[in-house]
């Protein structure tokens, strides 16, 4: 192969190199057997010359995504629209009634008499207020009847309603208008009135979805701030 189509090097490439002056034209076998080290054979730079090399754009192959295993529950919900209910067919008699069955499900989860036999009075920091904080913080909201009492938007403040939907960032209540609300969870306190007592949740603690706060460990601030 004589022939080769090649831009000479200036001078400088070649004395950079090692090699302090060039006679004549070299063909690229000859100036890859001149530059590279004694210990490269004749076979290996013969070899390495034959390659193909890629001088296009390379397209890096795709990686399969991982398989999410909630994507069919989550795909059945979008179907049967549970994620996103009418609003013109649920009533707040209706959110009423699960708010009775709410109520019973606290009862168990939060057994006041039991915690009044062993002293607790319902003042935060008492006796054993971090267990029904505990309890609290970790049962489901799903018929809880609460209040906005504070929020960074004026709309929001006074809104009452039956949460019917609890999701990470939201809570969707109805109102004694019939109306569909949502609340974001984010900057809002709600109150919520259980067993004669008036319970405060900051909102900023409970952007989390229920399942997930069910297994989250309660912090001291969230205790205190409940």
């Amino acid at each position: 192969m004589s022939n080769i189509l090649y831009t000479p090097l200036p001078q400088t490439a070649f004395e950079s190199s090692g090699v302090s002056k060039v006679d004549n034209l070299l063909t690229v076998n000859q100036l890859a057997r001149q530059l590279l080290p004694l210990k490269v054979t004749n076979k290996e730079i013969d070899s390495g010359l034959k390659r193909i090399y890629w001088l296009g754009n390379y397209t890096q192959k795709k990686k399969p995504k991982p398989v999410d295993k909630c994507k069919p529950k989550n795909q059945l919900k979008r179907i049967l629209g549970l994620n996103h209910p009418p609003k013109n067919v649920l009533s707040y008699i209706d959110a009423m009634k699960l708010n009775e069955l709410w109520i019973s499900y606290m009862k168990k989860i939060v057994n006041f008499d039991d915690l009044r036999k062993r002293g607790w009075d319902g003042i935060p920091g008492c006796k054993h207020w971090e267990q029904f904080m505990t309890s609290l913080y970790k049962c489901d909201f799903h018929g809880a009847h609460i209040k906005v009492v504070s929020s960074k938007c004026c709309s929001y403040i006074s809104v009452t309603g039956v949460i019917i939907i609890e999701t990470k960032n939201t809570f969707q209540i109805i109102g004694v208008d019939d109306k569909l609300k949502t609340i974001p969870k984010e900057r809002c306190i709600f109150e919520l009135e259980f067993e004669g007592y008036i319970i405060q949740l900051y909102g900023k603690h409970f952007v989390v979805r229920s399942k997930d706060r069910s297994k989250k460990k309660i912090k001291d601030n969230l205790i205190l701030e409940l």
